[in-house]
């Protein structure tokens, strides 16, 4: 009976249904394409600008698009399709876009933009089950507003500092 009522009454099962749910769309945006999609068109608009200006256009771009894409999907399967597409673009342009600097942009996209919204971060998912639980609802309404300004301002500071670290100094 000791099982049985942990599983009953200590399980958030609330939090482990809404993953499940999560994973699944996550993986059918993917195999409908969209992930790959996303990064196809970043690559040609990025190879389409004049070479001297590929580093900051490829540095603004997987940054902005990953967070943004990061703050409504889950990052981690986002991430793990962007990881070809940057290598791509390093392998195509080596003496213009080094690999380590994109992805270090994939990397601060994707993990600042998980701040956006409710749906963006295991944590914030397992923040809000655990505060609805004790009586203080969380809402993606609730949660979008001061997420979103915290994600575009921090994604904005990091773009600054990758501009002046690997483009401007």
């Amino acid at each position: 009976h000791d099982v049985q009522d942990a599983l009953r009454n200590h399980v958030e099962w609330d939090t482990l249904l809404f993953f499940a749910g999560l994973f699944v769309l996550v993986e059918v945006c993917a195999a409908m394409g969209l992930l790959t999609a996303i990064g196809s068109a970043l690559a040609s608009v990025i190879k389409s600008q004049p070479e001297e200006d590929q580093l900051t256009l490829a540095i603004t771009l997987i940054l902005w698009v990953s967070a943004i894409t990061s703050a409504f999907l889950d990052n981690i399967p986002y991430t793990a399709t962007m990881i070809p597409v940057v290598k791509i673009l390093a392998d195509e342009l080596p003496d213009t876009l080094p690999v380590k600097t994109l992805a270090w942009a994939l990397s601060f996209g994707a993990c600042l933009g998980g701040n956006g919204t409710l749906l963006g971060a295991s944590a914030n998912i397992v923040t809000a089950g655990l505060s609805t639980s004790k009586g203080f609802g969380i809402s993606f309404l609730n949660f979008l507003y001061p997420g979103m300004l915290v994600m575009f301002v921090t994604v904005a500071i990091a773009n600054l500092y990758m501009l002046i670290v690997y483009v401007w100094i």
